[in-house]
């Protein structure tokens, strides 16, 4: 069973990574000063990356703590202000230092991916916009949370 799970979200996890190197390889460096989004602050192409890498450690985390039977994050937890402080958190990267951290966050991912038993996948904790979601649904929201941000530097690129 877990076998399958992991291929499974292996290959998703790769599936969006892959559409999300392929952008990022392409942008020219005012690209990544682009605006994406700007309601309230404007988040650039840098930021929005920089959401996904803060994004990806902040969920492999709640994964660890699952696993080890310890709460997530509150129920009040303010998502905005969390989204608010990921240029502090990330710092003042270059677009290939944030390639390269993504890339060091998702073989994290996936190690921890590697030594979940299979009684693990079903466990669950708070996911801050989700709600209570297990461990597996963590990987699908990656994985969904990287795609949607992909689709919407493209997007905002023309």
């Amino acid at each position: 069973m877990s076998a399958d799970k992991k291929l499974l979200w292996q290959t998703k996890l790769a599936e969006s990574r892959t559409a999300l190197s392929a952008l990022l390889n392409s942008l020219t460096a005012e690209q990544w000063a682009a605006p994406v989004f700007s309601e309230g602050d404007t988040w650039t192409v840098k930021t929005v990356v920089s959401h996904l890498l803060d994004s990806e450690r902040g969920m492999s985390i709640q994964v660890h703590k699952i696993r080890k039977g310890e709460e997530t994050v509150p129920e009040n937890f303010d998502l905005a202000r969390w989204n608010a402080g990921v240029q502090k958190r990330v710092g003042d990267v270059t677009p290939a230092e944030l390639i390269a951290n993504l890339e060091t966050t998702r073989a994290k991912t996936l190690d921890v991916m590697n030594s979940l038993r299979d009684e693990e996948w079903t466990r669950s904790g708070r996911h801050p916009a989700r709600g209570i979601i297990t461990i597996e649904q963590y990987y699908e929201t990656i994985h969904g949370h990287e795609l949607g941000h992909t689709a919407d530097i493209a997007k905002a690129l023309g």
